[in-house]
């Protein structure tokens, strides 16, 4: 497989990191994004000139879900990129034909967008966050200028930036056009020398083809199964580790995320090998947390009671501390409206991220760890009719794990529950996929 382009190589790492810890061993973006030295004047060769009377050759490139297209110039090497459920992103590697040029789109239901960013108050706010996503930890500095932004039918809002990069004595150009809908936020961000960036501008246009569109196969379901955590974690480890090793990142790069996944995995789950990642995924899927919460829920009389206030009011008179007392009314819950699969989802819904991490730990292979993530998918569809059940489950599962309230805003369950109701709520998000689809092995 052809090496990518630098500048794709440094937006897939930036991705990366986020669901791995903010380490930076980024490749020199002076390279990724043709800056030229002041002192020389610059790189100005052009394949192709610019004048009054002709416009640079330009080319459509499509999405990969199909929900939107790109203008820009002719011949650019398009990679399709899957870091976040509900999530499009499309690298345009111009290595080829601009040497140095590089862009990339992004297209992402606001409440999970890649990168983690929080709420985002407004345009502005996603502009800032896009281009931080870029140039953060890599020495560049940047002077971004509001400028004239062209017009989308539909838009809520449009917004176009440039600026000069700098790197000590080099420059180079970035330009940044972002658009919001109502349900979506849209980013193209290019860099390259002051010429392929200028003939860029010329060209750019950004088409909505169908923002309901998705690609709705196997692949969108497993994505669907972590969509949660994923986006907490800014995006999927186990894709962004999988596109840098495809597209030729140097090992030094991989090798950084590769020592963050092995601690993150022995920190948090104590699995340092092969054989503790593959007992700790069977595990979650038979049931690592389910039967324990429905142990502890009959213990305190809860199996069987048909009354929530009843059990509530069981649970008051024990002098119960504050987090025992919320893990079994969550464990009541969950058991009221799923019987014995109560916090089933909790469990299974992580068994993607754990075999992700273990990939890029060179625990298991990219095949194993989509085929581990199916098994889990193929035991929640037996277990669960809906996404709407399976993310209720997950969430009283992390209520239960956590001790923490749904109700309560303040809390990190609080903050989830209302992630899941966003998510839920996007006409294009991970969770419009239908729960009934047939689920093969795709890879």
């Amino acid at each position: 497989m052809r090496k990518k382009g630098v500048l794709l190589s440094t937006i897939i790492l930036g991705l990366a990191l986020t669901a791995c810890g903010d380490i930076r061993n980024l490749n020199d973006l002076k390279e990724a994004i043709g800056l030229t030295s002041d002192s020389s004047g610059g790189d100005a060769a052009q394949e192709e000139s610019t004048n009054a009377e002709s416009l640079p050759a330009s080319q459509e490139y499509v999405s990969s879900d199909g929900s939107y297209q790109v203008t820009l110039l002719d011949g650019l090497t398009q990679s399709n990129l899957s870091v976040l459920a509900g999530s499009d992103v499309m690298g345009l590697d111009g290595d080829s034909q601009r040497k140095g040029f590089g862009a990339f789109c992004i297209r992402s239901p606001k409440s999970n967008i890649p990168g983690n960013p929080g709420s985002m108050e407004s345009l502005e706010d996603y502009a800032d966050h896009i281009a931080n996503l870029m140039t953060k930890g890599s020495g560049i500095s940047t002077d971004w200028k509001d400028v004239a932004t062209p017009a989308i039918e539909g838009a809520l809002g449009c917004l176009a930036r440039e600026s000069v990069i700098r790197q000590g004595t080099s420059r180079g150009q970035a330009y940044g056009y972002y658009l919001e809908t109502e349900n979506t936020y849209y980013s193209i961000f290019m860099a390259g020398n002051d010429d392929d960036v200028e003939d860029a501008r010329q060209i750019l246009a950004l088409e909505i083809l169908d923002e309901t569109s998705g690609k709705g196969g196997t692949r969108d379901f497993l994505d669907g199964m972590t969509a949660v955590l994923d986006t907490v974690n800014g995006g999927s480890i186990r894709d962004a580790y999988h596109m840098l090793e495809e597209g030729g990142a140097d090992e030094s790069t991989l090798e950084s995320l590769a020592s963050q996944a092995r601690e993150t995995l022995s920190s948090s789950w104590g699995i340092e090998n092969t054989a503790a990642l593959m007992e700790t995924a069977d595990s979650l899927i038979n049931g690592m947390h389910n039967p324990d919460a429905l142990k502890l829920l009959e213990e305190y009389g809860g199996l069987g009671e048909t009354d929530r206030d009843a059990f509530d009011a069981k649970l008051t008179g024990q002098n119960l501390d504050q987090g025992t007392y919320i893990s079994l009314l969550a464990a009541y819950d969950a058991w009221a409206a799923y019987g014995e699969s109560a916090i089933a989802a909790w469990d299974l819904s992580r068994v993607g991220t754990i075999m992700g991490f273990g990939y890029a730990s060179g625990y298991c292979t990219y095949e194993e760890a989509l085929d581990k993530t199916l098994e889990a998918a193929l035991k929640a569809k037996e277990l669960f009719g809906s996404w709407e059940d399976f993310n209720q489950s997950y969430l009283y599962g992390y209520s239960y794990w956590a001790e923490e309230s749904l109700t309560d805003p303040e809390s990190s369950a609080g903050e989830r529950a209302e992630l899941v109701h966003d998510m839920e709520s996007q006409v294009n998000g991970p969770f419009a996929l239908g729960w009934d689809i047939e689920l093969t092995k795709e890879w």
